[in-house]
């Protein structure tokens, strides 16, 4: 938006028609009192071009926008990215019991080919990690990444929003999957609405148009990242299409989980991701978790803040079927239920076979995969057959799609294996 008008300002300042100081002084009274004036009303006209806009802004519920823009493009970037921790407020989810990785004697041995390079490189790869066998066998670190980095999970809070869910199912907060979203959120309760349950939440298919445009700054993401009011921003949508009958990827979906964790077991999201996974799984450093504001309501389909080590932590919960030393943490029969496709079809009448509570799947050269995914190429990829795990974290990803998913996710898995030997 800003850098737009950069061209126009240095043409203006390089145009011989620009009257200078010096020049004012000798121009005729009468022109000058002319120029005076005219410069008045132009500077005027604006003062009041900006506050119709700001007032337009406010009243039309767009008051996102002066946020948007104060957390992009006046510190100089374009969209979100995975640094952005330190423009929002955000919780703390602490490392009580952090523990190390084993490394692999193996470590590091790997030498990536050019062609793995070029991608890591083009894409501004900042983390490249593989685990086998619960040891770390390869780690690098590029550009703004390291160790003690923390980065934007962006989408892969979904993931983490959905073990919170199953975790609630456990300990009896919630009866099961198809219990009515109505029961925790009383706006969803009549209607159309009556026949929304979890289930439909986690799998993406809740037949709420909440819109998933992130370009669109007017747009239901760009309100919920960066406005201070998310729950009126989600609840004021409502089911439209049959719950069960169309699958669309929906941040609001999320959203919704988010306040059926905090309503079930009367705590944040923050704290019950804490206590029932991050303290138990070893974790070296903190989390964060962005905030809509002071105190208030977690960014649940975005916006999870942690090194790559430790994302390379929830890929290993979930690759041994939610136990982690020997204790159970998330029942597998859950988790199981997790990657199980929600085959209900697209606006392109495909059935869904990508994707089951939150979580990805797909197959590389007939090996299956799951994944959780992030919007800018945050991925934890989980390979069951041959357990192993790739986390991978950086400022782009491809924007086309391969067998709907983006297509350098590819290369980092034929990396992965090869940095393990397989």
């Amino acid at each position: 938006m800003f850098a737009a008008l950069q061209p126009m300002r240095q043409n203006l300042l390089q145009s011989h028609e620009i009257i200078s100081f010096a020049h004012l002084e000798t121009l005729p009274q009468p022109m000058l009192k002319s120029i005076v004036l005219w410069s008045k009303r132009i500077l005027l006209g604006i003062f009041v071009l900006v506050g119709i806009t700001v007032v337009t802004l406010v009243f039309t519920g767009n008051s996102h926008i002066f946020r948007g823009i104060s957390k992009t493009y006046l510190v100089g970037k374009p969209n979100a990215d995975i640094d952005d921790m330190y423009l929002f407020d955000v919780s703390t989810i602490p490392a009580d019991h952090p523990q190390s990785w084993v490394l692999s004697p193996r470590l590091n041995q790997y030498a990536p080919t050019q062609v793995q390079l070029n991608t890591m490189d083009s894409m501004q790869t900042t983390a490249f990690l593989v685990i086998k066998a619960d040891s770390l066998i390869f780690e690098q670190y590029w550009r703004d990444g390291g160790r003690d980095v923390v980065s934007n999970s962006f989408s892969m809070a979904k993931s983490f929003t959905s073990m919170m869910i199953g975790k609630a199912i456990d300990e009896g907060y919630i009866k099961s999957v198809d219990q009515p979203v109505g029961d925790f959120i009383p706006e969803y309760s009549t209607g159309a609405n009556a026949q929304l349950t979890i289930r439909h939440l986690l799998t993406m298919t809740s037949g709420i148009p909440f819109g998933e445009d992130y370009s669109n700054p007017f747009g239901f993401m760009a309100k919920v990242y960066y406005g201070t009011d998310i729950e009126q921003q989600t609840l004021g949508y409502q089911v439209e299409k049959t719950p069960g009958t169309f699958w669309k990827y929906e941040g609001g979906n999320t959203l919704l989980l988010g306040m059926i964790i905090k309503r079930s077991t009367g705590r944040t999201p923050s704290e019950y991701f804490f206590q029932k996974f991050w303290s138990c799984i070893g974790a070296e450093h903190a989390a964060y978790w962005n905030l809509e504001c002071p105190g208030g309501m977690e960014k649940t389909f975005s916006g999870f803040y942690a090194t790559a080590r430790d994302f390379a932590r929830i890929g290993k919960l979930m690759l041994n079927r939610g136990t982690w030393a020997n204790d159970t943490l998330l029942s597998p029969e859950f988790v199981d239920a997790v990657f199980m496709p929600c085959a209900v079809s697209d606006e392109k009448n495909e059935l869904c076979s990508w994707y089951g509570y939150q979580w990805w799947m797909g197959e590389h050269q007939g090996t299956a995969f799951q994944c959780a995914r992030g919007m800018l190429g945050q991925y934890i990829i989980m390979i069951p057959k041959d357990q192993l795990i790739i986390v991978r974290l950086g400022h782009k990803q491809k924007p086309e799609r391969v067998r709907h998913m983006p297509p350098d996710i590819y290369t980092y898995i034929e990396a992965g294996y090869a940095a393990a030997g397989l």
